[in-house]
């Protein structure tokens, strides 16, 4: 129970969520559902992948995101696009 303006309030729920770069918070409400207050804390801050509430979790799953697949594609493009190395050449001396 969550004493407020001098008087009980049992309604009050607690969250507590984690973002993808260790950092998070707890939010106490007055949301009940589970299913809700997930869907408010991934609208109301930046990158939360697990909320917890008594014997409730959510998790982010590991599926790559769509930023995660065009990085990976931009990556493979450079790689195939480097010029290729001439093993017969010198390299020069950088501590000479």
């Amino acid at each position: 129970m969550l004493h407020i303006n001098g008087r009980w309030n049992e309604s009050m729920k607690s969250y507590l969520f984690t973002t993808e770069t260790d950092r998070g918070g707890v939010m106490l409400c007055d949301i009940n559902d589970f299913d809700t207050a997930v869907a408010y804390l991934c609208k109301r801050f930046d990158g939360v992948v697990k909320i917890e509430s008594a014997e409730q979790v959510w998790q982010l799953s590991e599926t790559p995101s769509i930023a995660d697949n065009s990085m990976a594609a931009e990556a493979n493009q450079i790689e195939s696009t480097s010029a290729p190395v001439d093993e017969h050449a010198e390299s020069p001396d950088l501590f000479g």
